[in-house]
């Protein structure tokens, strides 16, 4: 038998599980020359008391390499990369000689730690399964924890006594396979009989109120189901429900429970106060008008307090004085009797006023073109709602603007105001006094043992900078911005730090900024724990964490965010594995928790008009380990059967394109239009890479739409778009930049959009077009003002292919726009294009605009050339609510090569619009500049149109 000999065993001392490693390594020697290369590696074998978790990739985990030499530094970093995998409580690393090949062979040990497979939950539960499974704090494919097990007996039973169940129970017991080392934890739990509420109490007398009116407010009635959640949740409901009988000082507490185990009911006491009836008289104005705009909060939810009535008066106050009364006075009185509040406001508006003119006086270096932006007030103007009124806060707020103006610029000593008011008339003059006092400035910024960062560009980000002013904060500032960069990097023990050298008077300074970059951290391996369906490998690539690069906080962050987006995950934790002081690469080890894949729908419906309706449908969001989602519906009635197939992988191969893949079949039998059905189907497929804020596709495209039994007297240009008889297939690749700061409601920034369609003969199709369509918008954020924004789109469409037509005398025979399908074609008109014409209702005459004498108006048939120009100011009013001025500006045209300015049709118009949690609602008028007449047999176009819709128009 060959000796074998022990050249090294190194072991890492980590607490993990209900284990740890054992070290053990030979007495290290001193060294005094470098050491020499260690022999070289053979072969590797793993050895483990237990089969390993094929998901952990662990070869990939493994250092050392065959064919190099056995380095001890590599030893370490693959000890500790398995030991961070949980899958063994022991790593042991030794090595056999090899005499054959003249080297070693590496023998990795495990001793494995126990896995937890599964989770069973077994029993009469009562509660919802999964609710019960969520309180475990136990994870499968997670090490075995004595702790964490028994944590979720303790957790369960909080769990039944929250929920009636006082007499639940639960047990656990553990099965261990020993030969795989796997462990099977099964809670077995007896829920028992749930408490029904008995009799509900107050502890202190209610009147002016008999207890059942309060009871009758609550979710909890005597017989109901006792539930903890839901008598806190009582508390606060009858509390709100008090608030609204105007006895806003009232008091409602969770009620105490009094348990007969007998009859396994309970006795709900809540403890409670009921406050004086708050009578309010309004003097001076409406108190409907005041409520409805939310000035007097004492009658809200919150209740009553004194604090309240202050913030009421000053509201009162702002109100009045941003309707013109600058005078207004606001007298409040609190009258007392029993059972009864009787608050007084007595408002005396005064007369009326309107701001013409701010005056900045003393400033001499900084000019008043620079601080009026600054300013909130503002004197009359058309342009600016709101603005040629007075407002004490808003006043207080310039001052204080201009104040810290000032700080940022040097002048750290400058003072502003007390403002002046004087009276004209009707009109108010507001004099701001500046005394601007020395300037703090900074001559020198130098930056020293800066290597990592690009020092040009780090000066251009900061915040200070030679010649400009100099205030501790824009040093502060600045220093956290290189400290954030180095983070960013990988430098997390960073020191950065600043020396300041003064002229004697104190108002000019070198700043020194200097920095200690200490070692780089940055990633060496990443480690997936707990995925049981989803490959390790979808999770890596997910990541767009590679070894080597750079790790920091905000890069953690970031790749919780991307799993999370995948739509698996139900728990995503993600930390750096501790490591040696002067380690510098890092293990990234990731958790995570993966959710319940598969979802089935479905429903039964009937209509008055279609009858009977049907839906099933099902989603897979994880398809084979791979986070391919697939999700397929079916729907039905009797005239309209719908079919969609749509599958999505996020990846291909390696490469961090989605790919997202549509099928689907369609079948209408419509009462009301000139065929008896249509039947539409196709299939897309798109690819997107996303690079920051660029977003290029790619996709490709078939349609087909057939129709049956159609009317011969109606001409082909009368069907709707959505029905038109179309068959293509194209390839259509888009650019989409966005630098907008809010994709919803943007203020500032641009966006900018280029899409090529090609469609080719392919299918039966025969159809070949090349379509370019480019839109341009631009933000221009004014502040306090709003936000003016532009969009300039332009469109053509090139055709290949002559169409054949129906018949010689066809009209559409001599239409410029006959060889693209009337689908394909452009469009304009509406909310969201020319909104002083209603949808596709834009065109030229004769040309995108056909007559159509039988319905004694014309009949919009799209053209190959399109060029539409917005303009709009939107404007804030008061909270979520806003404005808008618009001109709106283009035409289509049958052929992209006549388009000329001197055809386009402008339009004016305004709206409203409100913020809301779905997006922008917006409603508004257009009107028309260059309306066309009418004439004998031909109609005139509205001088207006209305809309209304969600979202911005661009």
């Amino acid at each position: 038998m060959r000796k074998a000999a022990l050249w090294l065993v190194i072991a890492i001392v980590l607490p993990l599980g209900t284990g740890g490693a054992r070290a053990q390594a030979p007495e290290p020697a001193q060294v005094t020359d470098p050491a020499p290369a260690g022999p070289i590696v053979t072969a590797i074998e793993i050895r483990s008391d237990a089969p390993l978790n094929e998901a952990l990739e662990i070869d990939s985990l493994i250092e050392t390499a065959v064919g190099e030499p056995l380095d001890e530094e590599e030893v370490r970093h693959t000890l500790r990369n398995l030991q961070a995998t949980g899958i063994a409580s022991e790593i042991e690393l030794y090595t056999r000689e090899d005499p054959a090949a003249g080297g070693v062979v590496v023998i990795i040990v495990f001793r494995a730690v126990v896995q937890v497979e599964e989770v069973r939950i077994a029993g009469r539960l009562g509660i919802d399964r999964d609710t019960l499974r969520q309180a475990i704090p136990q994870a499968e494919s997670e090490p075995l924890a004595e702790e964490r097990v028994l944590q979720g007996v303790y957790a369960i039973q909080d769990l039944y006594e929250g929920s009636g169940y006082f007499q639940g129970t639960a047990r656990v017991a553990v099965r261990i396979d020993e030969a795989r080392r796997r462990a099977v934890v099964t809670y077995t739990v007896d829920s028992g009989p749930r408490a029904t509420v008995r009799t509900i109490a107050f502890d202190k007398p209610v009147a002016p109120f008999a207890p059942a009116t309060l009871v009758q407010q609550l979710r909890l009635k005597p017989g109901s189901f006792y539930s903890a959640r839901q008598a806190r949740d009582d508390a606060d409901r009858l509390h709100d429900w008090l608030v609204r009988q105007r006895h806003g000082a009232s008091r409602v507490d969770a009620p105490s429970v009094e348990r007969d185990p007998e009859s396994d009911t309970v006795k709900l006491t809540f403890p409670i106060e009921i406050g004086p009836k708050i009578s309010l008289v309004v003097v001076g104005a409406d108190e409907k008008t005041l409520r409805r705009k939310g000035l007097l909060p004492f009658l809200g939810e919150a209740g009553y307090d004194e604090a309240l009535v202050l913030q009421a008066a000053g509201r009162l106050k702002s109100y009045f004085q941003g309707e013109g009364y600058w005078d207004v006075r606001i007298d409040t009185d609190e009258k007392r009797t029993e059972g009864e509040l009787v608050l007084t406001f007595k408002i005396v508006p005064g007369p009326e006023y309107t701001l013409r003119e701010i005056v900045l006086e003393g400033n001499e270096e900084i000019s008043d073109d620079s601080l009026r932006p600054v300013l909130g007030s503002a004197e009359r103007s058309l342009l600016r709602p709101g603005s040629g009124r007075l407002v004490q806060t808003e006043l207080d707020k310039d001052v204080e603007n201009l104040r810290r103006y000032y700080a940022l610029r040097g002048y750290s000593q400058a003072e502003v105001g007390p403002p002046q008011v004087e009276k004209q008339g009707q009109d108010l003059r507001v004099v701001l006094p500046i005394r601007e006092g020395p300037r703090q400035r900074v001559v020198d910024l130098a930056i020293q043992g800066v290597e990592a960062l690009d020092v040009d560009r780090l000066r251009r980000r900061l915040p200070l900078r030679s010649g400009d002013g100099f205030h501790p904060v824009l040093l502060e500032n600045a220093l956290d911005q290189i400290r954030a960069d180095y983070a960013a990097e990988g430098y997390t023990q960073a020191q950065v730090s600043a020396r300041q050298d003064w002229n004697p008077d104190h108002t000019l300074v070198d700043v020194t900024i200097e920095a200690l970059e200490g070692p780089r951290q940055v990633v060496d391996r990443v480690i997936v724990r707990g995925n049981r369906r989803t490959e390790g490998d979808v999770i890596r690539r997910t990541l767009d964490l590679d070894s080597g690069e750079p790790i920091s906080e905000v890069k953690l962050l970031e790749t919780e965010r991307n799993l999370y987006r995948l739509g698996i995950f139900s728990r995503v934790d993600v930390e750096l594995i501790r490591a040696e002081l002067d380690t510098t690469e890092r293990d990234v080890l990731i958790r995570v928790e993966e959710g319940k894949p598969r979802t089935l729908i479905y429903g039964l419906g009937w209509d008055s008009e279609d009858g009977p309706r049907g839906l099933v449908g099902f989603t897979d969001s994880n398809v084979g380990g791979r986070a391919y989602s697939l999700r397929t519906d079916l729907r039905w009635s009797d005239p309209n059967k719908l079919f969609r197939f749509i599958f999505n992988q996020p990846y291909i191969f390696e490469y961090p394109v989605s790919l997202t893949s549509t099928l689907f079949y369609e079948e209408e039998t419509p009462r009301d239009r000139p065929f008896k059905q249509a039947i539409r189907y196709g299939a897309r497929t798109e690819a997107v890479r996303v690079y920051g804020n660029r977003r290029l596709s790619a996709g490709f495209d078939y349609r087909t739409v057939e129709l049956t039994g159609v009317d011969p007297n109606v001409a082909a240009n009368e069907i709707e778009r959505r029905d038109q008889p179309y068959q293509v297939t194209s390839f259509v690749p888009s650019l989409f930049w966005d630098r907008r700061n809010d994709p919803i409601n943007p203020i500032r920034g641009w966006s900018s959009l280029v899409q090529f369609q090609y469609a080719f003969p392919a299918f039966q199709t025969d159809t070949e077009f090349l379509k370019v369509f480019v839109q341009q918008t631009h933000y221009l954020n004014l502040g306090r003002q709003g936000v003016l924004a532009a969009s300039l789109r332009v469109g053509g469409i090139q055709p290949y292919k002559a169409l054949a037509t129906q018949a010689e005398d066809n009209p559409l025979s001599a239409f410029p726009s006959r060889d693209i399908p009337l689908p394909e074609r452009f469009f304009a008109g509406g909310d969201a294009s020319h909104r002083a014409y209603s949808r596709d209702d834009l065109g030229i005459r004769g040309e995108s605009l056909l007559l159509n004498a039988a319905k004694d108006g014309f009949v919009p048939v799209g053209g190959d050339g399109l060029l539409i120009f917005n303009l709009e100011y939107r404007f804030p009013v008061f909270g979520d609510f806003g404005g808008t001025l618009f001109f709106d500006s283009g035409n289509v045209w049958a052929d992209w090569r006549s388009i000329d300015l001197g055809q386009v049709k402008n339009g004016v118009g305004l709206g409203v619009r409100y913020l809301s949690p779905i997006g922008p609602l917006r409603a508004g008028i257009g009107w028309k500049l260059d309306r066309e007449r009418g004439g004998p047999g031909v109609p005139g176009e509205p001088l207006y149109e209305l809309f209304f819709n969600i979202g911005n128009p661009f």
